[in-house]
């Protein structure tokens, strides 16, 4: 197979595609039979690499003896090129990326933020140990034989003989799990199941949430030349649509059964759940912002004093 390969999964109305996470579990499938490397660069196609030595500094974090067996990813800063010299859309997101993420860095580890990260394949799936379990969850033989190979790694035991015969077809087998269909009557993006979890929009969070809870932890590291860049919102009307989009996902998740107040304190770390709960229910900070907009403003229309008065003695 080649080095490079180029994935377009089929899109259908009658299918759900599940957006950016139906996406990246496609990758994940068809990478699987084409590489499956251990280790996942996951980047949005509109940020490109701006230091070559990203990978390796990752690879200081998964590969060290203390952290691999829990690490589930190491998470760089987003980095813009076309900040305006004012900023006046907050697009850098300053409050995330130099406060939040460091602060949950001193915890288990900062959320997954969606780009910009080396993912560890295997935090990923959640292995049953049966083989109706793998079958059931894979809906492929191929599929149902790689993780039935990741098992048999996992515990030192030996590879079934068929498996070559079955990745001899890998392209075709490729095209197949790239296809809109391939999920019907599998558990891939479920609840506490495998690949990039799905009904959240921001499928990063999400995903993140069920990987702390599961005991995993990730890294924050931030090296002084920025390891990727990409481009960020420059007007009002795509700032505003970015902004909808991130607000609805996390208010899905922070609404949800799973919001972080009470799915993650038992699950993880009560400090970390805070973070992923002020996370998720951020845009409920509205609120706030309408009353400091309107109110002292409708008061002074009707003469009403909202304010102590001073007085000089």
């Amino acid at each position: 197979m080649p080095l490079l390969v180029y994935v377009s999964r089929e899109k259908r109305l009658s299918h759900s595609h599940h957006f950016k996470a139906g996406a990246l579990n496609a990758l994940l499938r068809v990478s699987s039979l084409i590489s499956n490397s251990p280790y996942i660069l996951g980047l949005d196609c509109d940020m490109y690499c701006n230091n070559k030595n990203s990978a390796r500094e990752a690879m200081c974090f998964h590969l060290d003896p203390n952290l691999s067996s829990t690490l589930a990813f190491v998470q760089f800063p987003q980095t813009f090129h076309n900040i305006s010299k004012h900023d006046i859309y907050g697009s850098q997101l300053r409050y995330l990326f130099k406060t939040l993420w460091f602060g949950m860095d001193g915890i288990k580890g900062p959320c997954l933020s969606g780009t910009g990260y080396y993912l560890k394949r295997e935090a990923l799936y959640k292995l049953p140990l049966t083989q109706e379990g793998l079958y059931q969850l894979n809906g492929s033989k191929t599929m149902f034989w790689f993780f039935q190979r990741v098992l048999y790694k996992k515990y030192n035991a030996k590879v079934p003989d068929c498996e070559e015969d079955l990745f001899d077809e890998s392209l075709q087998e490729a095209k197949h799990l790239a296809s809109c269909a391939y999920e019907n009557d599998t558990k891939w993006g479920n609840e506490a199941s495998v690949g990039f979890r799905y009904f959240s929009v921001t499928e990063d969070v999400y995903t993140s949430i069920h990987m702390h809870c599961k005991h995993w932890i990730s890294v924050y590291h931030m090296p002084s030349r920025p390891a990727f860049l990409g481009s960020c919102t420059t007007n009002l009307n795509d700032a505003l649509i970015q902004s909808t989009r991130w607000s609805a996902g996390l208010m899905e998740v922070g609404l949800s059964r799973f919001s972080p107040i009470i799915y993650g304190p038992t699950r993880m770390h009560i400090l970390q759940s805070f973070c992923y709960a002020w996370l998720a229910l951020f845009p409920t900070a509205f609120i706030s912002l309408w009353i400091l907009a309107t109110i002292p403003f409708l008061s002074l229309l009707s003469h009403i004093t909202i304010y102590p008065k001073v007085w000089n003695e």
